[in-house]
């Protein structure tokens, strides 16, 4: 196969992009919600500035009666029983417990928080073990408001109001994405020549082990999923990812973006995942990017083969790389195809 023709055919490729609510960072607060209206939000100061700071994480399910769970650990460390809550050198009734979960009412936590110009946790005894970041948690508890529709209703952190719960309105339903039906065959395989082809489509150098440079999978009665390993990282590495039709003729897979990518690399990287995976249960396909080895900040994607394109079926991301615990994100887009479970 030809490289330049199908390269200058893949860069030519109008990418699909989902429509993924954008985030924002208020200070030390970064905040998003997802299509259903579940909002999340981690707060943190700047990574080297570690000391006795703490990292929290907020989640709060786009429901009327959605109750805010909320968890605060110390930067780089595991959770510490923290009894004790000072709200600008007063105590409070709030503590966090040996797996980091807030102990009292979130809600009341979460407004005081937003109040405060200083909150410190303590230990059995009222010695100060940490302090937590303030620094934006108005501005970012009022948007999450915003977008979950709370402001002016008593469900409301920071923009409370008089209205009732039942002013909030309901979740929008998860979108899904149709697939075509499974398929019992088996897939197609692919040849020593083609994995040569495909490594060099992705400007593939260095060794991967031998299990992971290429994989297939049967997606349909017409197409075959594969993931051909390009290299290995430090701590991970990338795949390129391409369709193989019944007669062995493979291309770039077409895969549907949670956000536009750059014009200069379009149509061209959008096919390389990163610790690229697939499901035959669930009929996904998987990527997990962390941003660095302490897995604190990255990306965690799956997609769902609609017959022509992989189309976004979840995504969630942490930009900042604040020394939040690893698996912490903040979802932006789910499907039916992959529910988050507990999104309410």
């Amino acid at each position: 196969m030809l490289l330049a023709p199908l390269l200058a055919a893949a860069s030519a490729v109008l990418l699909p992009v989902a429509p993924v609510p954008p985030a924002a960072q208020f200070k030390d607060w970064s905040v998003a919600c997802d299509n259903t209206r579940r909002c999340e939000a981690v707060a943190a100061v700047e990574a080297d500035e570690t000391g006795d700071n703490w990292v929290i994480h907020v989640v709060r399910g786009g429901a009327a009666d959605a109750v805010p769970v909320v968890e605060a650990t110390p930067i780089f460390g595991d959770p510490v029983a923290a009894v004790g809550v000072l709200v600008d050198g007063q105590a409070a009734p709030f503590g966090f417990d040996v797996d980091g979960l807030l102990t009292g009412d979130p809600a009341a936590f979460l407004a005081a928080l937003a109040r405060a110009r200083k909150v410190e946790v303590a230990a059995r005894g009222g010695a100060v073990i940490g302090t937590l970041p303030t620094s934006g948690a108005s501005a970012g508890l009022r948007w999450i408001d915003d977008r979950q529709r709370r402001a002016g209703t008593v469900t409301a952190i920071v923009a409370r109001g008089r209205a009732p719960a039942s002013a909030v309105p309901a979740r929008p339903a998860l979108p899904r994405i149709a697939q075509p039906p499974v398929s019992a065959a088996p897939p197609r395989i692919l040849t020593p020549t083609d994995v040569t082809a495909i490594r060099a489509l992705g400007d593939c150098d260095g060794d991967v082990p031998p299990e992971t440079v290429a994989n297939t999978y049967r997606l349909d009665a017409a197409h075959t999923l594969g993931i051909v390993g390009c290299y290995l990282g430090a701590y991970q590495g990338p795949s390129v990812i391409v369709v193989i039709d019944e007669a062995g003729r493979w291309t770039p897979a077409v895969i549907e973006q949670a956000q536009a990518l750059p014009k200069e690399i379009e149509g061209y990287w959008s096919f390389l995942l990163t610790s690229a995976s697939y499901d035959p249960e669930s009929r996904l396909l998987g990527e997990w990017a962390k941003g660095r080895g302490l897995a604190d900040c990255g990306r965690a994607a799956s997609w769902a083969w609609d017959g022509a394109v992989f189309r976004l079926a979840y995504f969630a991301a942490l930009d900042e790389c604040r020394g939040a615990p690893p698996g912490t994100w903040m979802t932006r887009w789910q499907t039916a195809n992959a529910p988050l479970e507990g999104a309410d």
